[in-house]
């Protein structure tokens, strides 16, 4: 009985060696630098070294080497491996050389530029890669914040997690983990979270209502088929009557507040509606109503900074209660007791407050 041939070997999936694009493929070169996937970058040490003081340390460190044996040479010149792969290079080497820098055409570009510019410690894309994240601000919040929170952009992170305030809590909740880390996510989704609370309760206040002249009254109705009481409040407190499309306003507008804790999600998805008796009552209800609206939008449209802390595993923002509630004097929390001690009864989170 013949034996069966030996399973045949299989194939080694090598990557094919090649030269990169000019100008990284100049002769005058005195090192190369080799990408990952098997790029061969011929390059000039002078340029690189003045770029970043890391290349400088690194071709220094080569440079003693040479001295003693070099490991791998391509085309008689000292070869150095790098961790990036052959985009990521091109992109950092055109950025470093004296040539017309290419364009950050999609924000993933921006990340590898802000990755490098990190790693080698090159502080003259700094401005650059701040611009390209700032362009992308009202189109993608969510991906400017992973990119400006993890490489430490953060006047632009926080100018993102304002930004991402338009868009609705469960669409920043559920950001793909390839887009933000699980820290970062946390972050901007507490962030999100805490404005949303602060901002639908602006809907509950009353202390702009006195400059509502004509549209609110306190302790009395002047049109028992237009003005009610205050109903979301409990009777004790129904101080106010209004007509009932305000209240129906407001009530719209906290719960839309809660998940999008920004002024465009009030403006575009909830609009007054006049009921029947109130139609004929002309331009000045109108006009006092819309006054009434920039007033109410002026208390919640403009939401405190996120402090962002390193690591993100924890949230320090200034005190909600300050920003949304500036007439509520804030009073320092009294000591606790050894009970509270206990329990954290009455010791301050250091987080949001919201009256």
């Amino acid at each position: 009985m013949s034996a069966l041939p030996a399973p045949a070997a299989p194939e080694r999936c090598e990557v094919k060696a090649r030269d990169a694009a000019s100008p990284f493929d100049d002769a005058r070169a005195d090192i190369v630098l080799r990408s990952s996937d098997e790029v061969y970058f011929r390059v000039s040490k002078f340029i690189l070294a003045i770029a970043s003081p890391i290349f400088a340390d690194m071709f220094s460190l080569s440079q003693h080497l040479e001295a003693e044996a070099v490991d791998e040479a391509y085309d008689g010149l000292p070869v150095v491996p790098m961790a990036e792969d052959a985009a990521t290079l091109d992109l950092l080497l055109r950025w470093c050389y004296p040539i017309r820098p290419p364009k950050l055409v999609t924000l993933e570009d921006v990340r590898r530029l802000a990755e490098v510019s990190q790693k080698y410690v090159i502080d003259a894309f700094v401005d650059a890669i701040d611009d390209a994240l700032r362009a992308r601000l009202v189109d993608d919040p969510v991906g400017v914040f992973a990119v400006a929170s993890t490489y430490n952009h953060d006047e632009i992170a926080r100018a993102a997690a304002r930004a991402a305030l338009r868009v609705p809590l469960p669409i920043v909740a559920a950001s793909p983990a390839a887009k933000l880390s699980s820290s970062a996510l946390n972050t901007l989704v507490q962030y999100h979270i805490a404005c949303g609370v602060a901002a639908s309760a602006v809907a509950s206040r009353r202390d702009f209502f006195l400059d509502a002249s004509g549209l609110t009254k306190q302790f009395y109705s002047p049109c028992n088929s237009c003005f009610i009481f205050d109903y979301s409040m409990p009777p004790e407190h129904r101080n106010w009557y209004a007509p009932v499309y305000l209240w129906r306003y407001l009530d719209s507008a906290g719960r839309l507040l809660l998940l999008r804790p920004h002024e465009d999600a009030v403006r575009s998805e909830c609009a007054v509606e006049f009921c029947a008796s109130c139609a004929n009552v002309g331009f000045q209800r109108m006009e006092s109503t819309q006054q009434f609206v920039e007033r109410f939008f002026a208390f919640f449209s403009h939401p405190p900074p996120l402090l962002l802390t390193r690591p993100h595993s924890s949230l320090a923002m200034d005190s909600f209660l300050q920003y949304f509630f500036p007439a509520a004097p804030v009073e320092e929390a009294p000591s606790a007791t050894p009970v509270e001690a206990e329990t954290g009864g009455s010791g301050s989170s250091g987080g949001c407050v919201v009256a």
